[in-house]
């Protein structure tokens, strides 16, 4: 999923209620090449007179399975799939609940709620930005600073959209404008993550990992999508843990037409709160006001 927006008020310090593993130091991943075997008979040359291999053996352009900056072998959200107008997703996990909306207009105004339950606990609010440099926001929720607010607010539902765009990818096998009736898929894979990531956070889905599920067409030219991902999960150093597995289900509906152009300048922003370059500004009523409050576009 690509998000150009600049987040620059903080590092996410957790993500939500979900038991995610949080990427907070990550290196390069580097391929690897096996040593020549001797030549068979039959005149063939020898090992030692074969050309040196290259030091990357990776075919030119982006290798998935190296994606973002990772030392693990990963699959990333950045097919078609990942490029939505807007997203409704649920996701169930062992005493985990989370619903999230995003709509990404294309002048990136993303808009965002997210309600998170775990237990007794239960937290949620609603975001949007006004340009790259401010957002409004509300919530009941206590926020560690507010440096910090921008990232705890954004990184569940960025990484639990990307994960559905992700697994429609590798089910799927085609494009959403491919889907005309109901499929029914699968997928499954024995070495590879699955890997989603927020500016201020990533989480991996360990391997072995099995997936199934579902999408069709829905009213509007929306998808309907039910998924269930039954991974590893991984522990604090990246590390698959043998004998445990999880269950993530995961339904919603995506659109892929009719992308705004950007939010209404009428969007009503009544009772929300302002922060500009990490700031908090004094309230304004419409997304107009608080584009002229920071200063415009």
């Amino acid at each position: 999923m690509n998000f150009n927006f600049p987040l620059p008020f903080g590092r996410a310090r957790r993500v939500g209620a979900i038991a995610l593993f949080v990427l907070t130091a990550a290196g390069t991943a580097s391929a690897q090449i096996a040593t020549p075997t001797p030549a068979a008979p039959f005149g063939f040359p020898g090992a030692a007179s074969l050309p040196t291999a290259p030091s990357d053996t990776r075919l030119p352009g982006p290798d998935p399975r190296q994606c973002g900056s990772t030392r693990w072998s990963a699959l990333c959200a950045e097919g078609r799939w990942s490029k939505f107008a807007r997203m409704q997703v649920e996701m169930k996990a062992p005493g985990f609940v989370g619903t999230y909306m995003m709509d990404q207009p294309e002048n990136n105004d993303v808009h965002t709620t997210y309600i998170e339950t775990a237990g007794t606990r239960r937290r949620g609010g609603e975001i949007v930005f006004v340009n790259e440099d401010a957002f409004a926001y509300r919530s009941r929720d206590r926020f560690e600073s507010p440096a910090s607010m921008l990232d705890e607010m954004m990184t569940s539902p960025i990484l639990v959209t990307q994960l559905a765009a992700l697994l429609l990818d590798q089910g799927a096998l085609v494009g959403p404008d491919d889907i005309t009736k109901r499929l029914d898929f699968t997928a499954h894979n024995a070495t590879q993550f699955l890997r989603t990531e927020a500016p201020g956070a990533a989480a991996l889905f360990g391997p072995p990992w099995e997936m199934t599920g579902s999408v069709r067409p829905g009213d509007d030219g929306t998808l309907a999508f039910r998924m269930r991902l039954s991974h590893r999960p991984v522990d604090s150093r990246g590390r698959v843990r043998a004998g445990k597995r999880d269950i993530v289900e995961i339904n919603g509906t995506v659109s892929y037409r009719d992308r705004r152009k950007a939010m209404s300048p009428t969007f009503d922003l009544v009772g929300w709160k302002l922060v500009h370059l990490g700031n908090k500004m004094d309230e304004v009523k419409t997304l107009d006001e608080a584009r002229q409050a920071v200063g415009g576009r």
